[in-house]
């Protein structure tokens, strides 16, 4: 049973990472450069670098809207009023979605659980399974 599950755990690793590359690169491929005016931001924990923020997000051609970016390693100066990059991309066809413009933020966490996903693999895939007396 546990031969099975392995493998299967590392499938997901490696599927979620995946996803969350080729979310990002679309990002990078499709998105246009904005700032966003920050309106409030907090950290997420005590203990924690990561930022959650409100921006007002101003676009050339696009009406200005409100998006919540989080800076999971805390790499931005946030002050309110201050203003962070973006990048912006039509993700879905209705409306426009934002992310921090930094690639730390959007590339190292999804590429690490892919090493680590295809480790695992191929590591449950390589494994003999024990000999029974």
């Amino acid at each position: 049973m546990v031969r099975l599950i392995s493998p299967l755990v590392a499938s997901v690793f490696v599927a979620l990472a995946a996803i969350q590359l080729w979310a990002e690169s679309v990002y990078s491929l499709r998105g246009a450069h904005a700032s966003g005016k920050v309106v409030e931001f907090h950290a997420m924990s005590a203990r924690s670098h990561s930022i959650e923020a409100e921006v007002d997000v101003v676009m050339p051609g696009a009406a200005p809207f409100r998006w919540q970016v989080e800076d999971t390693f805390g790499m931005q100066a946030w002050a309110e009023g201050g203003t962070v990059p973006l990048l912006c991309a039509h993700v879905h066809a209705d409306h426009w979605s934002c992310v921090l413009d930094s690639w730390v933020d959007r590339f190292l966490f999804p590429t690490v659980m892919l090493v680590i996903g295809l480790a695992l693999l191929v590591r449950a895939l390589t494994l003999r399974p024990a000999a029974r007396e």
